[in-house]
């Protein structure tokens, strides 16, 4: 079956299910976005601290999309947390 076809087909399927199905260009193109959010797993290791301390320390200052069991955490959150968190170094650097 050639691509072509295989598209059609795609198409004749999604309208008589009404579902959309995802295909491989439309994945491939989905990976080429840039985020806008990360789980929380992802945003511990972002930052650099492990899953539990995020969970004790830092979410609780962000805020956070639920949808049912899934929690995101946009970018910029935690660009924001950082900026709010930052405190000037104590050592000034020398010349």
């Amino acid at each position: 079956m050639a691509i072509g076809e295989a598209d059609q087909l795609t198409l004749q399927l999604s309208k008589v299910t009404g579902r959309r199905s995802v295909t491989n260009e439309s994945r491939a193109r989905a990976g080429s976005l840039p985020r806008l959010c990360v789980s929380p797993d992802e945003a511990a290791e972002m930052l650099g601290v492990s899953r539990d301390y995020f969970d004790e320390h830092i979410i609780q200052d962000l805020r956070i999309v639920r949808r049912v069991r899934r929690i995101l955490i946009a970018l910029s959150e935690l660009e924001r947390w950082l900026d709010r968190n930052a405190a000037p170094s104590a050592v000034a650097r020398r010349v």
